[in-house]
């Protein structure tokens, strides 16, 4: 039987040389459909401990501190008397650390008996009380703050804006988020919680 003429050298190179967009192609398809992974802040710190949301899920994130002093108490009540502006599309830190004090009762099996906690947006904070429709008007976009403005409402926690703000700023007392309730001032606010016994902490 004859047996098949050997391939020439200049067939073998192009075969290769053909081969070569193909190979091309499927390495870029590879990259294309699998990305490098993200890579680590390096300015943010290595926590030792894991962070919880036990109620308030994706906002006020608490850890676990068993053996420290100063522990939760029955009772109470507390404002969070908040005039500092919300960073652009994230939430305001008065709002946040509501959220915070609510998920530390939580996790300490103390949601039933924890304080009574009100927030009260003025000056600077007031824009994180507008609804997403005034909000959009005033040059701000939807409202990053609704969410967590009903998971507090949820919860139990009042959240109050200061009234004067509200006008001052070009808006209708209308303009707020559905559960947030107008005060005549955060002044008068304040001045009537403190007479009724509430603990005041400041966020500005």
């Amino acid at each position: 039987m004859p047996r098949p003429a050997p391939s020439s050298p200049r067939r073998s190179l192009l075969a290769s040389v053909a081969s070569v967009p193909l190979l091309v192609a499927l390495g870029v398809s590879c990259l294309a459909s699998d990305p490098p992974p993200p890579a680590a802040d390096p300015t943010a710190p290595r926590l030792s401990r894991p962070l919880e949301f036990p109620l308030i899920e994706g906002y006020g994130s608490v850890v676990a501190l068993p053996e420290a002093e100063e522990r939760p108490r029955i009772g109470g009540r507390v404002v969070f008397d908040t005039t500092a502006a919300a960073p652009a599309g994230k939430a305001n830190r008065g709002l946040e650390s509501a959220a915070r004090l609510v998920n530390i009762y939580a996790q300490e099996g103390m949601t039933a008996s924890r304080p009574q906690i009100a927030v009260i947006l003025h000056h600077n904070a007031m824009p994180s009380a507008l609804a997403d429709s005034a909000h959009e008007r005033a040059g701000g976009g939807s409202n990053p703050n609704r969410e967590l403005v009903e998971r507090l409402l949820a919860a139990g926690v009042e959240v109050w804006v200061c009234g004067q703000s509200l006008v001052r700023g070009g808006h209708a007392l209308s303009d707020v988020i559905p559960g947030i309730r107008v005060a005549h001032s955060a002044m008068i606010f304040n001045m009537n919680r403190q007479q009724d016994g509430w603990a005041s902490l400041g966020v500005h």
